[in-house]
This record gives C-alpha cells, sequence and structure tokens, in this order.
C-alpha cells in the first residue's frame, strides 16, 4: 500500500467516523421502565428495590424514566449526571434536577449507605448513557489468509447489519457476510492485504478495519524420527525430534520455528522399539500470524546395521579460511558411504558461517543415515579437534545416529555454526544413503562444506551437537543443481586393522597410527597423517607367568604436540593434550596367570594434532 493509498484511507476513516457521529446524535438515548428497573440503551441503569411512602419501586421507576426521558430530549447526557447527599438521604442529579431519591430503605436493601448507593446508581447511568446506538465487538481485525473470522454487532438500535467491502486500502481482501440473528458478521480473507469494511443498521454505520495475513509456518510431520543407537541417551533422542520438527515445517520466507516447550517422551525406545514424543512449537515472522501447535511424533530405534563407509573426506583446505567460498565438494551414493572430517578456522575480519550441506539434485527424495559429532568453535585447534573426535567414536561404538529425508531437487542443512574470527570449528560425521527398493536415483548427492560470512542468520543450532540437520530443506538454486564434486580431498580408504601380539615379559609393542599415508582417487595426493581414518588395533596378550600381571597401554605423541581418543571394550579413553617425549597411560588391563586375551582398540587421528603417533603395549 502506497504512501497516497494510506493518506486517502485514514481521510476516508476520518469522514466515516464524522459522518457516524452526526448520524449519532440524531438518535436520542432509549429510555424504558420495566417493573421496577429503568432501562437505557437496552441496559439496566438502575433498579429500585424500595418504597419511598406512598411510592412503590414500579412508581418510583416510572417517574425516574419520565424525568430521564424529558432530560435527555433537553440535550443532557453523562457528564450532567451527579451526586448530592442530604440529611437523611442522597439523590441523583441530571441537570441540577432531582432524578431520583436514594433512601435508607434503598440502602438498607443493597446492604450499603445512601451516600454509595446513589454513587452506585450514577455510575451505572452514566455507563447506559454513553452506550452508542451501534458498535461493533472489535474495530480491527486480523483474519488468516483463507480462513473466517466472527465479529458482534453491538448498540442500542434495532435491526438487521448490512455489510458492504469498501475496498479500501486494497480491493477484494474480504468477503463479508451477515449470519445468524442479523447481528453477526462473518469475514472470510480471500488475498493478503487490509479492507475496510462498512457494517449498517438502519442509517447508521461503523467502520471495520480488516488485515490479512498468513500464517507464519506450520509444522507437519507425518514421518517417523527414525534413531539408531544402543542405549540412547534420552538427550540424544529429545535432538533427533527437534531436528525432525525443525525440518518438518512449512514456512513462509523469513519466518522461523522454534521449539517453546521441552520436549516429551513417553520412553526411551531401545533397538526395534518405539516411543511416543511431543512438542509445543511456535512459527513466527515479520508481517505473518504466529502460529503455535503442538506437534506429536513416533520415535522408531531402527535396527540400521553398522558399516564402515567406503569413502574418507578431507575438509581442511585451506585450514585458515580467509573468504567466503566453498571449502569441500564431494559425491555421495548409495552404493558408497563416506566419513567427512573437516576442521577450519576463521581468518576472516568478521564472524563466519560454516555450512555443512546435502545436496540431492535428483527427481526423487533421499534418505541419509547419519552419524556423526561437531565441537564448538574455540581458538585453541588441539583441543577442538580433540572434543569432535571424543564424541565421534562415542558415537561410532554405540552405532549413534539419526536419519533425515532430503526431497527432490532440494538440499538439507546439515550443519550451520557461527565461528568468530580465528576461532576453529571441528567435526567428523559419516554419511550413508538408505536404498529405496525399486528406486534408481539419476545422479548422486553432494556432500559440502562452505564457509560464508555471518549476517545474523538465526541458528537453531549453537554449540556441541550429535545430531544433524536443524534447519527446513530447500529448493536447489540453479547452480546448485550444476554443482560439480572435487575428487583430490576423497581417499578410498578410510579404515585400517593392526594386529600385533604382547608377550609379558618380553619386548614392548609399538604400534604407528597414521604413519603410512593413504592416497586420494587419482593416487596424486596422500594424506599425511591419516587424520579421519579409524584403526582398529587388535593386541593379543599373553601372560605366560605363573602370576597375575596388568598390562598397560600408553600414548606416545610421536609428531608433536597431539591428542588421542581409544575405544576399548566399549569404554572411551582419551588424552586431550600431549607433548613429546612424554608417554600417558590410556589403560591397564590384568591377565590371570597363563592367560591370553585379545584386546580391540579403535582410535582415530585427530584434525589439530600431529600425527603420526605410538601406541605402546607394555607391563
Amino acid at each position: 500500500m502506497t504512501e497516497g493509498n494510506i493518506r486517502a484511507f485514514i481521510v476516508a476513516l476520518l469522514c466515516i467516523v464524522a459522518a457516524a457521529r452526526s448520524a449519532y446524535a440524531q438518535l436520542l438515548p432509549r429510555v424504558e421502565v420495566k417493573g421496577s428497573t429503568l432501562v437505557v440503551n437496552r441496559a439496566i441503569a438502575i433498579q429500585v428495590r424500595a418504597a419511598n411512602g406512598d411510592l412503590a419501586p414500579e412508581r418510583r421507576a416510572q417517574i425516574a424514566g419520565e424525568r430521564l426521558q424529558a432530560a435527555v430530549a433537553r440535550g443532557l447526557g453523562t457528564r450532567h449526571v451527579a451526586v448530592k447527599k442530604e440529611r437523611r438521604r442522597a439523590v441523583v442529579t441530571i441537570g441540577g434536577g432531582v432524578l431520583l431519591y436514594a433512601t435508607r430503605a434503598d440502602a438498607r436493601a443493597a446492604g450499603t449507605t445512601t451516600l454509595r448507593l446513589a454513587q452506585t446508581w450514577a455510575a451505572s447511568l452514566r455507563h447506559c448513557l454513553a452506550i452508542p446506538p451501534l458498535s461493533l465487538s472489535t474495530s480491527e481485525l486480523l483474519v488468516p489468509l483463507g480462513e473466517s473470522r466472527t465479529v458482534r454487532v453491538n448498540g442500542w438500535v434495532e435491526g438487521t447489519a448490512v455489510v458492504v467491502p469498501t475496498g479500501a486500502p486494497d480491493d477484494g481482501v474480504t468477503d463479508p457476510a451477515v449470519i445468524g440473528d442479523g447481528r453477526t458478521v462473518r469475514i472470510t480473507a480471500r488475498a493478503v492485504g487490509r479492507e475496510r469494511v462498512l457494517v449498517s443498521v438502519g442509517e447508521l454505520s461503523v467502520p471495520l478495519l480488516v488485515t490479512v495475513r498468513k500464517y507464519a509456518g506450520e509444522v507437519r510431520a507425518v514421518e517417523p524420527v527414525v534413531v539408531t543407537g544402543i542405549d540412547l541417551p534420552a538427550s540424544f533422542v529429545r535432538q533427533a525430534v527437534e531436528s525432525a520438527v525443525v525440518r518438518s515445517a512449512q514456512l513462509e520466507p523469513g519466518a522461523q520455528i522454534r521449539i517453546v516447550s521441552p520436549i516429551r517422551l513417553s520412553s526411551v525406545p531401545g533397538v526395534g522399539q518405539s516411543a511416543a514424543a511431543n512438542a509445543q512449537v511456535r512459527a513466527s515472522g515479520s508481517g505473518y500470524i504466529t502460529r503455535e501447535q503442538e506437534v506429536k511424533l513416533t520415535v522408531v530405534n531402527r535396527a540400521i546395521a553398522f558399516s564402515e563407509p567406503v569413502l574418507l573426506m578431507v575438509s581442511n583446505d585451506p585450514e585458515r579460511v580467509q573468504k567466503a567460498q566453498t571449502l569441500f565438494t564431494g559425491e555421495l551414493s548409495e552404493a558408497q558411504g563416506a566419513r567427512l572430517l573437516y576442521h577450519h578456522m576463521n581468518g576472516m575480519v568478521q564472524d563466519g558461517l560454516l555450512q555443512i550441506e546435502l545436496l540431492n539434485p535428483a527427481d526423487t527424495p533421499r534418505v541419509a543415515h547419519i552419524t556423526g559429532a561437531a565441537s564448538s568453535p574455540f581458538r585453541d585447534t588441539v583441543r577442538v579437534g580433540y572434543v569432535a573426535g571424543e564424541l565421534f567414536l562415542r558415537a561410532l561404538i554405540n552405532n549413534l545416529g539419526h536419519t533425515i529425508t532430503i526431497p527432490p531437487q532440494s538440499k538439507a542443512v546439515l550443519l550451520a555454526q557461527r565461528i568468530r574470527p580465528l576461532d576453529t570449528a571441528s567435526g567428523v560425521l559419516q554419511v550413508r544413503l538408505v536404498p529405496a527398493e525399486g528406486v534408481q536415483p539419476s545422479a548422486p548427492c553432494i556432500l559440502k562444506v562452505a564457509m560464508q560470512v555471518y549476517q545474523n542468520q538465526p541458528l537453531q543450532l549453537l554449540g556441541t551437537t550429535m545430531v544433524w540437520g536443524f534447519m527446513p530443506p530447500r529448493p536447489l538454486t540453479p547452480q546448485e543443481r550444476q554443482q560439480v564434486a572435487d575428487t583430490d580431498h576423497i581417499y578410498p580408504t578410510s579404515y585400517k586393522v593392526l594386529t600385533a601380539t604382547y608377550v609379558v615379559g618380553q619386548r614392548w609393542q609399538f604400534i604407528r597410527i597414521g604413519e603410512q599415508a593413504v592416497r586420494n582417487h587419482k593416487e596424486q595426493r596422500n594424506l599425511a597423517g591419516n587424520y579421519g581414518v579409524i584403526y582398529e588395533v587388535r593386541i593379543e596378550l599373553v601372560n605366560p607367568t605363573d602370576s597375575i600381571r596388568d598390562v598397560e597401554l600408553a600414548f606416545e605423541p610421536s609428531g608433536g604436540e597431539a591428542g588421542g581418543v581409544f575405544a576399548i571394550g566399549g569404554e572411551v579413553h582419551g588424552v586431550q593434550r600431549a607433548l613429546p617425549p612424554r608417554e600417558f597411560s590410556i589403560a591397564r588391563i590384568r591377565l590371570q596367570p597363563g592367560q591370553k586375551r585379545t584386546v580391540t582398540i579403535r582410535t582415530m587421528p585427530l584434525a589439530g594434532s600431529n600425527y603420526p603417533a605410538t601406541l605402546m603395549v607394555r607391563s
């Protein structure tokens, strides 16, 4: 609506108000007497309960009505009503003349004093005299697009209402109609905008300003929330539910979705089990109607077999990002899963926004199973890599993950983190596309890492997480549909198995982690340190002695300052920071006399650390 239209609308509205006041001025207040009750403008003004001398209550009310009728005929109104106190009674006056005495008998019947009763009568009379002959239950109405709302026609003038949309300031916004008893107006919203509707009864009219807006959005959660894992933490399940709610939101441009109450779970489902969850959500945005709703979902802990990824993807070039740019792209298909390790410092002068996206350029939806962890960004590059690695290893050994659906020709934003200058973001995630029976997608998905300039974008995710996809899917742009993957930092080896034997009393074992670099697809690039490669170390421990012996597992940072994480027997042990030439004990394993035992250790060279490193076995 232009400034000129607004000005014209205000002028027209003032003219209507002025005309209505003029019409009101020609109508005298309606005065009636019903028994002992004085009724003004169809509302009870005064109820006389006691006689005064020979005057019965009904006669007193009739006299008061005649006096009031004569007073209003002379143009007297609310501001002329007053109260006077006399010796044994009080009197309600209008224009200085007596209207009705409040006697001691009246006061006893009302349980008060004569003065207070007269004041109550006067206040009620003023209120009734001020009732307009025609009014609406509201003068402004907000109606969601496509829905209807009703307005009640009030006032004491009798007759059936008539409604007419004026088309100002917008045309065709509303479809008004009178329904029911003829005193109710139904407004149906046809288009976004504002429109004035005139409501008339007889010669009187009052304006109703109707604003039509869209809802900011709604959540349409129909699919179950699928999680995987053994001994799922309740916090992880709630995060998965929150992520699914956000992804299911249908939002208008610029609108946001928030969960405004704690997510409630009926239970934490075990493998093969399900549970109920519900959450209260609010969709809001400038220029939209806020909508709150309760979302109910089913959480299923699906038995998805663990499998190592085929590909290792590393996003670390450049490690120090000095401008907004795409940092990594890699192809994913149902036949090849991948593990992505990312580690980037914000070298820009302003805050950055690190985004990891999964693009689906195909004409069919794709389902991705995701396991991983992201650290909160901070300056200590060794520690940020350690936090991400430890969280990831904990998730990995329990197959902790969840699934998301990416619609056709769309992308899912898996992670969006604000990074302050000189802070580093680090994380590890595994993505596997779940094959759909009888469906052969026309194109692979693209896993993309990019740094943007942070521009106060609202972020669902702040801090450390093991759940991905806290933003609704978005349609691909034409440029994103043509996105080409880069294979320089994609390695076909993501998993290594090392074996060793240690006999108590003999030479220590030294197992090197990250020493023999894996090579990329093109056989042109080595991954020095093997960051992101999962090592499964199987050590046979032998105690040939006739006494109980303890075997120690220790970590030596051979390549420089480093951290290490180790999963042993379902528990995760960690060394946050180590400096050579010191050695750091990880765990002790007790062997009975003559016992042989195989211990399996899972570890991974951590981003931000210096590898290779050495795992030592000794007693």
